[in-house]
């Protein structure tokens, strides 16, 4: 009973399911299949699983989801988080993994099968309902993200990881390098930059923010 508790919880705070009452939602628990994983374990891989891919609901930890060039070059698409719901497309269209998935931190998860689940959001409109508006959140998200890598510096990209997804702050420029589409040394570069200019504080890897309007100025600089 704690479990299907916590979990109702869960699925209740995501927009698929938000809309469901508590029977409804003891139906979609009773499917849910939890999973916990190491950090840097892989959840599943892009290409893989056709017909038969999972919703990801993120119970405890970090995941981050990411495509990979034939060159073996990671671009993030973007990190999940307690709450935070992905892999839906392969879900809804019956294809494959259209990225890779893999646990920044120990993490537990919640993985709702296609085939269990289409059945449900049949017989409730309510989750298609969900499923529409988290996917035009997931739209908005992507075209920020091109707007970033095609139009915006290096600089003004790493502004506003700051800025905008302060949770992000705690990452290596490694990881961050991988958010922003660029090289570890271009984050470093730019990283010192701004805290040359006043606007950051470096301290090892932790980041302060002395100066948000600064930042804001760059990052409208584009």
């Amino acid at each position: 009973m704690v479990n299907r508790t916590r979990y109702r919880d869960l699925l209740r705070g995501t927009p698929y399911f938000a809309r469901l009452s508590d029977a409804m939602l003891d139906e979609v628990v009773a499917i849910a299949i939890p999973r916990r994983y190491g950090q840097g374990q892989r959840l599943f891989t892009e290409g893989h699983n056709e017909g038969h891919c999972s919703l990801h609901i993120v119970e405890t930890g970090l995941v981050r989801v990411f495509k990979t060039s034939a060159e073996g070059r990671e671009q993030v698409l973007r990190l999940m988080r307690p709450g935070d719901a992905f892999a839906d497309v392969p879900v809804f269209d019956g294809g494959t993994y259209p990225a890779s998935a893999d646990a920044v931190e120990p993490s537990s998860v919640l993985a709702l099968p296609r085939d269990a689940l289409m059945p449900l959001m049949d017989r409730y409109p309510e989750i298609a309902v969900g499923a529409l508006q988290n996917l035009a959140e997931r739209l908005r998200h992507m075209t920020s993200l091109v707007e970033d890598l095609s139009l915006r510096r290096v600089m003004s990209r790493v502004a506003r990881l700051l800025l905008e997804h302060p949770d992000e702050i705690h990452l290596t420029q490694s990881q961050m390098a991988t958010m922003v589409g660029t090289a570890r040394e271009m984050v470093n570069r730019s990283l010192h930059t701004l805290e040359d200019r006043g606007v950051i504080q470096l301290r090892g890897q932790e980041i302060r923010i002395l100066d948000p309007q600064k930042l804001a100025e760059i990052i409208e600089a584009g």
